[in-house]
């Protein structure tokens, strides 16, 4: 095996050019960028809230969105002095943002003041002092004299003096935070502890002390300053926000699709810089190498085909999950191949290196995403062990802009590796871990886990070991990096997703925006076509087609992404009238029908007496009394009857006045009359507190045991949920036992002035003692309903227990759908696999289980 040296990077002495000094300097200067997003998307949010709030909470929440802004804008300061090499230029830029940080200081202290419960004045006479600051400072801009041409020049940028016009306001912000806001907070901790997330209050202190740590770059000292990472307090802070009286973050992140619209800002950005990255700055010396044909076609592919499925998956459904959590890790595949492609171009290594850097940032968090999808796809919780892979994750991502990512490179055949350095060992030992704890979930589970879940976890499996396998050229190891083909993943997890349901394209202006994105696609093709000879002066065929395909695609799925996603609010808004219209119709065709009952008062006085009927008698039973004038009495072979009773009822009762007694009960049974509604059950008769409902009838079917565990279920969940609260109120509480019985009844109608449909039998007495025989919050059932239902739910042998005047009889306890057949976790919920078998067997099919565990 041929034996490749490894080539270590150098910065280079002397004089660089702009281009190159950008370059070189952008690790320093990406937490920046990163804060200044954080800042704007956090920002929108506060101000949709600013918009709905109180009138006494409405100063609030303004403050908080220009505090958000002026604390982002830190973030795109400290940007400029790392990446902005011209002294003139950078004067100019740093004296145009602090117009936008400038009210850093004042929405600071006032939030403090609002923290404290508005008890401690000082901080709101001192957020007006810091106004007054942040106007001189403005005059001083205006006039042209904010910021000096006198800077300190670090590793990590050059750093501006600012005039005697912006010191006062550099001066007070961090002099006010330890004498007033400081204090202040100790003082009134408790307050705030009983008001605020805990998270906002350390967020808050995070924030100022990490304004603080700028002041030692600006006074000449060489400390790398904190302010680039202000986005983690304002992370904080939102959270802290959130949680106490702002937006639930489940909320703001899913249901408002907030998490959606960062993802896809970010990738928009990420696809126009890829495009016009291409056009102005690859020239037709970087395919002088022959090692972008063949090998830089396999990273293409991936790359734009894991982001083309992202907008896919996503766009369906922004609201699910599953679709998010499936458009990240796609996202994050393609942001790994990324920095493939440049490595097989002939450009400088310091463009490969920083590339490669920057994508790391976001791909060192592929692991804890991919293994949340993989639970959310198979129905369960995640795992408590994800938080270190989280953790892991968070460290990768931090050390990925470091030197410690990548120490220099091999220069194989087919293209430049770089030599991976501890961090990247980080992100290969974590992506390992995260492989074998999936791996052992599966064998686990495998046995529950349905077709589509299997093809994602199958997807995830393939991705991480063609990642796994690219650590061996990256340490001297002379094979082709086969992670390169990460489309083969990645088609199939879309694949997996269109299985398991996640996509779910309805409404005639989504289909709408569909075509428009479609006719985008066609346009921008079109273009391509005629902008390819101009090129093709320049460049060979194949380096034509390549460089024309790096420009034309990021735009054509930039322009799918616009047109699909964003319109995608719009669409729906849209599909919404569609649907008030259709309403409205439907409204105004029912007022007529009513003005047509209304000329036959006769007419009317029959459906009203028919529908008095129908509330007492079941419909076919109700339909023969009023053919026949009787109901003639029936045996029905196959019906379940369900019992509950009420545990120290009296003892309860004897406690509560009459009237809350009734509502009481009333609440109770009319919750059990909504749960055996849907679960086709018919409520027979109440006696005292006793509850007693059957299936299978009048109409005899084969489910009703099935129905009648279901409804079981749900009544026990209903009951849990209300002792929780009664206890949680001090406050007696009822406990319920339940019994239920499968076998041959009587059924007819008794009474002549009033009607009332009840059954008769063996069964109904054995379904009795099922419920006196069972215990308090748990579902007791007969040996012929477990025969039925066995292989639908989990079930304890109870052994033979006695029951009055029926002597020793087989019991069983009834405790949850088995998880193949649960969407949830306690199994209370059938998923559609249940509802296919359950299907299946209504419709009169014999099904063969292949065993009873």
């Amino acid at each position: 095996m041929e034996s490749y040296p490894l080539i270590y990077f150098v910065k280079p002495e002397g004089t660089i050019s702009d281009w190159e000094y950008f370059w070189h300097q952008i690790p320093y200067g990406a937490p920046g960028i990163l804060t200044f997003f954080v800042g704007v998307f956090l920002s929108y949010f506060a101000f949709q809230k600013f918009r709905k709030a109180e009138v006494d909470t409405k100063f609030f929440h303004l403050n908080l969105t220009i505090s958000f802004i002026s604390f982002g804008s830190v973030g795109l300061v400290l940007t400029t002095r790392a990446w902005i090499q011209d002294v003139n230029t950078l004067v100019f830029w740093n004296d145009l943002l602090y117009f936008l940080v400038a009210p850093l200081a004042p929405t600071a202290f006032y939030l403090a003041y609002h923290m404290t419960g508005k008890q401690s004045k000082l901080l709101l006479y001192y957020s007006y002092l810091c106004w007054v600051a942040s106007l001189v400072l403005y005059f001083g801009v205006l006039i042209g004299k904010g910021f000096e041409t006198t800077v300190f020049e670090f590793t990590f940028g050059k750093y501006p003096r600012g005039s005697s016009f912006v010191r006062p306001w550099g001066i007070l912000a961090p002099l006010g935070y330890f004498l007033l806001i400081l204090p202040s907070f100790i003082k009134h901790y408790q307050y705030i502890r009983k008001h605020y997330h805990l998270t906002l209050f350390h967020g808050v202190n995070l924030l100022f002390l990490l304004t603080t740590m700028n002041a030692p770059s600006i006074l000449g000292f060489k400390v790398y300053p904190g302010g680039f990472f202000l986005f983690i307090p304002m992370l904080l802070v939102a959270y802290g926000v959130f949680r106490s009286d702002f937006f639930d973050v489940n909320e703001l992140l899913f249901q408002k699709n907030g998490m959606f619209y960062f993802l896809f800002a970010l990738l928009s950005f990420v696809l126009i810089f890829i495009s016009f990255g291409v056009s102005f700055g690859l020239s037709p010396d970087a395919y002088e190498s022959a090692k972008w044909y063949p090998w830089g076609i396999p990273p293409v592919i991936s790359v734009f085909g894991a982001v083309f499925l992202s907008i896919i998956v996503a766009g369906a459904n922004p609201s699910a999950r599953i679709n998010q959590l499936c458009a990240f890790a796609l996202i994050l595949t393609g942001f790994y191949v990324i920095q493939s492609v440049p490595l097989k171009l002939n450009i400088s290594y310091v463009v490969q290196l920083r590339i490669s850097q920057m994508t790391f940032v976001a791909f060192a968090f592929a692991p804890s995403i991919m293994v949340r999808l993989v639970f959310e796809a198979i129905g369960q919780k995640s795992p408590s062990w994800i938080q270190g892979i989280d953790f892991l994750c968070v460290s990768a991502a931090v050390l990925a802009p470091s030197p410690y990512l990548f120490v220099g490179y091999f220069d194989y055949p087919w293209s430049r590796v770089h030599h991976g350095g501890p961090a990247e060992l980080l992100v290969g030992m974590n992506g390992a871990i995260a492989l074998v704890l999936v791996l052992i979930t599966f064998l686990r589970n495998k046995g529950y886990i349905n077709f589509a879940s299997k093809w994602i976890i199958g997807s995830f499996l393939l991705s991480a070991i063609l990642l796994l396998a690219a650590l061996l050229p990256s340490h001297g190891i002379p094979i082709y990096p086969i992670a390169d083909f990460q489309f083969i993943p990645a088609f199939l997890l879309g694949y997996a997703v269109l299985r398991h349901g996640a996509l779910s394209l309805e409404g005639r202006t989504i289909q709408l925006s569909q075509r428009l994105a479609n006719l985008g696609l066609i346009t921008m093709g079109i273009a391509a076509i005629l902008y390819f000879p101009l090129i093709r002066e320049q460049y060979g065929v194949g380096e034509s087609a390549f460089h024309l395909t790096m420009i034309v695609l990021p735009l054509v799925l930039f322009n799918y992404l616009v047109v699909y996603i964003m319109s995608r609010p719009l669409a729906e808004e849209l599909d919404i009238s569609y649907f008030l219209l259709d309403l409205e119709k439907q409204k105004a065709d029912e007022e007529r029908e009513k003005a047509l009952i209304a000329q036959d008062k006769a007419e009317e006085a029959m459906e009203e007496s028919e529908k008095l009927l129908l509330n007492i008698l079941p419909y076919k039973v109700a339909q023969e009394l009023k053919q026949k004038g009787s109901v003639t009495p029936s045996r029905i072979e196959n019906v379940t009857v369900l019992f509950t009773d009420f545990k120290g009822f009296t003892k309860v009762a004897e406690g509560m006045d009459e009237q809350s007694l009734i509502e009481e009960l009333d609440a109770c049974f009319t919750q059990f009359d909504e749960i055996i509604l849907r679960n086709n059950l018919e409520k027979l008769k109440t006696i005292g507190d006793s509850y007693m409902c059957a299936g299978g009838l009048p109409v005899e079917n084969r489910t009703s045991a099935i129905d009648a565990c279901l409804a079981a279920l749900e009544v026990q969940s209903f009951m849990n949920q209300l002792k929780e609260i009664k206890t949680a109120l001090n406050l007696p509480f009822w406990e319920l036992r339940l019994g239920i019985h499968t076998g041959p009844v009587v059924a007819g109608v008794v009474g002549r002035f009033k009607f009332a449909y009840d059954i008769w039998g063996d069964t109904v007495n054995t379904a009795s003692r099922m419920e006196s025989g069972g215990e308090t919050g748990k579902i007791n059932v007969s040996k012929e309903t477990y025969e039925l239902v066995k292989y639908f739910f989990v079930t304890e042998y109870r052994g033979k227990i006695h029951g009055k005047n029926k002597g020793e009889l087989d019991m069983y306890f009834v405790h949850r759908l088995r998880p193949r057949y649960s969407q949830d976790p306690d199994g209370k919920a059938p998923n559609q696999y249940f509802r296919e078998v359950y299907s299946r067997i209504s419709h009169g099919a014999n099904i063969r289980w292949k065993s009873e565990v």
